[in-house]
């Protein structure tokens, strides 16, 4: 079992660092796009990997995807909308003797504030508030959605004025699940 694990751990890193590797090569093709005053419409993808404590995810994480959608105020501070799956447990608790609810996605909204530490790379962080949809493991159940906070650290590298790339680091506190992902920012 704790064979398993280990392996798991190490193919999820591998998958990290495989993408991040291929975006990184993306840096060769992307254009020098058109100079940005620092504001404006941003959209960003991630993917990455999800864990909490709940039965869902069995000491394991599973994979997660989000979507962004953003506006930058100036190159520190940006607001954004985005949504987040937190499993991809196709039929959860089938094995399960009790029925229990768990988190599958989440809605919400988050500012953004970054630090410079040279042209290309920052540090930023996020505050986020939204709602988690709770999804049950049996007909019949309630399933629910609670209002959650999240707070998030990250690493950011542009390419250059549109193009971005983001290793990050989100914490949903009333659930207790940490998400580490990769992703894209693609600004207007």
């Amino acid at each position: 079992m704790l064979q398993n694990e280990k392996r798991k751990q190490a193919d999820g890193a591998r998958l990290l660092a495989l993408a991040a590797a291929g975006l990184l090569m993306l840096q060769g093709v992307a254009q020098a796009g058109p100079e940005l005053d620092g504001k404006g419409l941003y959209l960003g993808a991630s993917f990455g990997s999800a864990k909490g404590k709940s039965k869902v995810y069995l000491g394991d994480s599973d994979p997660s995807v989000a979507l962004a959608v953003g506006y930058r105020f100036n190159p520190h501070l940006s607001a954004e909308l985005f949504a987040r799956n937190l499993n991809f447990n196709i039929i959860p608790g089938l094995f399960e003797r009790e029925d229990y609810v768990y988190p599958d996605s989440h809605v919400g909204t988050a500012l953004r504030l970054s630090a410079p530490l040279n042209e290309s790379f920052q540090v930023y962080g996020r505050l986020g508030l939204g709602r988690t949809s709770m999804k049950a493991t049996r007909v019949g159940m309630q399933a629910k959605s609670l209002t959650e906070a999240s707070v998030g650290a990250g690493l950011g590298y542009d390419f250059n004025a549109t193009w971005g790339l983001q290793l990050e680091y989100n914490r949903f506190l009333k659930n207790d699940i940490n998400v580490l992902s990769l992703g894209v920012q693609l600004r207007f």
